[in-house]
């Protein structure tokens, strides 16, 4: 895949203008880039056509949205993994599907409206899955950092100064669950994460100026996040790894905040269920990195205890993204029911 799609300088910094801000308008990328903004536009779409690169949405916490996040380790019979992740690709709650080593064969990021949901998903969803063998549930309990801050580093301090003055001034979030307006924005912008403020309120039934309104007032305050993905292979990060980790419970806030400002870091987040408190979920050079990390890991944080490492074989889905065996996009899955979000209107 890297030989036939390989991204270029301009193409690597096109990605990193659109992840500090999924949303800046085309004439600022091009300006931003020293190009025009029709070339910008233009070199987007190619990339979006290959499923090189693509505009993820998802609520920004689950607890904004009334809903329990987990992982969820699978355990499958030899052979049936792929037959298994095929099953799972089309359940809107399942965010993320992949293959991995380590302690279980397929690694599932779940999302449901309640506890019980998450044990009717466990218990009878995947119990009734013929394959499965067994499952470990962690719930998670606080996100510190995930997959839409990750960065590429291909712009330089000025090029990236410019691009984040253009997004919506921060807000603070409401503990209120989004309105059913708010829920129609949302999942059209999940259809197309570029898509303007005019065909935004089409979609949504309301005027350009609400859409506009309501939709910055989300993005401000990080209800709803807009995050460019890039396919792994073509990123220069070709490897994932989660690490499982055991901190003192009196440390853990201070070392889930350090560990998540790690360039490495994907996401970060503290977890219940288990003999782990932490999941540390990382993009690395060359599988040999994840020692380097480890021993990294092990001098900077007293007391740390790696339970389990897990390298990711193959992406099968990512935050509702279809994933071929390249890491190109080729369709999505609603993190919501289509028919959830038409109910609300």
């Amino acid at each position: 895949m890297q030989d036939l799609f390989k991204l270029d300088e301009l193409e690597l910094q096109l990605v990193n203008a659109l992840q500090l801000n999924a949303r800046a308008p085309w004439n600022l990328i091009g300006s931003v880039l020293d190009i025009d903004p029709v070339t910008a536009a233009r070199r987007w779409e190619r990339l979006s056509a290959l499923g090189l690169a693509w505009i993820s949405v998802y609520p920004g916490t689950p607890w904004d949205w009334e809903v329990v996040g987990a992982n969820v380790y699978v355990r499958c019979a030899a052979g049936k993994a792929s037959a298994v992740a095929d099953t799972l690709r089309t359940d809107n709650r399942v965010a993320t599907i992949e293959h991995i080593t380590g302690d279980g064969d397929l690694s599932l990021t779940v999302f449901t409206a309640s506890l019980v949901e998450l044990s009717s998903f466990v218990l009878t969803g995947l119990g009734a899955i013929r394959g499965v063998r067994d499952c470990r549930t962690h719930v998670l309990t606080a996100v510190y950092t995930e997959g839409s801050r990750w960065r590429l580093r291909a712009l330089n301090a000025t090029q990236r100064d410019r691009i984040l003055a253009s997004l919506p001034a921060p807000q603070p979030s409401s503990n209120d669950p989004l309105n059913p307006v708010d829920r129609r924005l949302y999942a059209a912008l999940e259809l197309d994460g570029r898509a303007g403020f005019t065909e935004l309120g089409e979609r949504a039934a309301v005027s350009t100026s609400t859409a506009r309104r309501r939709l910055n007032a989300m993005l401000a305050a990080r209800r709803i996040v807009t995050r460019c993905e890039v396919a792994q292979p073509v990123s220069g990060w070709p490897i994932s790894a989660s690490l499982w980790c055991r901190i003192a419970p009196a440390d853990l806030d201070l070392v889930a905040t350090q560990l998540a400002r790690l360039p490495e870091t994907r996401s970060c987040s503290t977890v219940t269920g288990g003999r782990a408190n932490l999941l540390l979920s990382v993009w690395l050079r060359s599988a040999a990195d994840i020692h380097r990390l480890e021993a990294s890991l092990a001098a900077q944080v007293h007391d740390l205890q790696i339970i389990d490492v897990a390298l990711s074989l193959l992406h099968v889905k990512r935050m509702g993204r279809l994933l071929d065996e390249n890491g190109r996009a080729t369709g999505l899955i609603p993190l919501i029911a289509r028919e959830n979000v038409a109910a609300e209107r």
